[in-house]
């Protein structure tokens, strides 16, 4: 075995490339135009079908981080949907319900309160399930 050689190693290192290839390594030439494509307000999907018809095989995922990260587009935060609030504490046309006012008359609020068969205090307001219209049939006119 030879001894150790710091210039042989140092070559060696300015030689070295690394095994995995740079990210968007593919999508850099192609970079002038995927900014213009967006100056223009296209989406990442038109821009991704149009770089794979010119050879250039992408995702639209790929181009999104791309814009991203390359072109320092900004996040739009994902719209999540709002959390619904429990049972009877709003209605639907944002009244409060008599759990959240105090009742009217001298009455408690539990004792206005139906009760399930087990003795628990239902809530106030809809039930679960399926809203039904109520249809009160009119009786015909007599004549």
């Amino acid at each position: 075995m030879s001894s150790f050689d710091p210039t042989v190693v140092r070559k060696a290192v300015a030689e070295f490339t690394p095994s995995r290839p740079q990210k968007f390594q593919d999508l850099f030439p192609a970079k002038d135009v995927i900014a213009e494509l967006r100056q223009k307000r296209a989406s990442y999907r038109a821009i991704a079908e149009l770089l794979t018809k010119h050879c250039l095989p992408t995702s639209k995922t790929a181009i999104a981080v791309f814009c991203h990260d390359v072109l320092g587009e900004i996040v739009r935060p994902r719209r999540r949907p709002g959390r619904k609030g429990t049972p009877g504490s709003v209605q639907g046309n944002g009244e409060n319900t008599a759990s959240d006012s105090t009742p009217a008359s001298g009455i408690s609020a539990s004792a206005e309160l139906p009760t399930n068969p087990v003795g628990d205090v239902a809530p106030p307001g809809r039930t679960r399930g399926p809203r039904i219209a109520q249809v009160r049939i009119a009786k015909p006119p007599s004549t």
